[in-house]
């Protein structure tokens, strides 16, 4: 039987749309925070508009990392004998809606750093994940 065959892909395919939903709703959330803060009301302050893609670019590769990594060790925590093949199935599953999200929602523009960093930080984070509950497997 192949590797692929003994992965939990329901469970992979749930921790790749919550790790990618995670970070928008929180970049959501920031971005509303902002706007009711007293440095959106400064006379040359970024509208709440002009301020998420700049939030975007802190919250987005930060929070898709973190939520990666717990939703990777989340799928390979019951995943059977297969841990770190889980997490790493959610690490890329996460990195390629990320990429293609951004190429469907950002247009054929330049393609920043940071997307690629977001991304390639997006499969370690899952690849971690999917280590450290194979460690606390071993460990218990």
């Amino acid at each position: 039987m192949s590797v692929f065959a003994r992965i939990r892909w329901g469970r992979v395919a749930v921790a790749v749309i919550a790790a990618e939903a995670l970070p928008i709703l929180a970049l959501v959330v920031v971005v509303f925070v902002y706007g009711f803060t007293d440095f959106s009301k400064q006379p040359d302050a970024l509208t709440p508009e002009e301020f998420a893609p700049v939030a975007g670019t802190w919250v987005g590769p930060i929070g898709g990392f973190v939520a990666t990594f717990l939703f990777g060790l989340w799928a390979a925590r019951r995943a059977g004998e297969r841990p770190i093949a889980h997490g790493t199935a959610v690490g890329v599953g996460t990195a390629l809606l990320d990429f293609s999200l951004g190429m469907l929602l950002g247009g054929a523009g330049d393609i920043h750093p940071v997307f690629i960093l977001s991304n390639g930080g997006r499969i370690l984070a899952g690849v971690l994940g999917g280590w450290l509950a194979s460690r606390r497997r071993s460990t218990s």
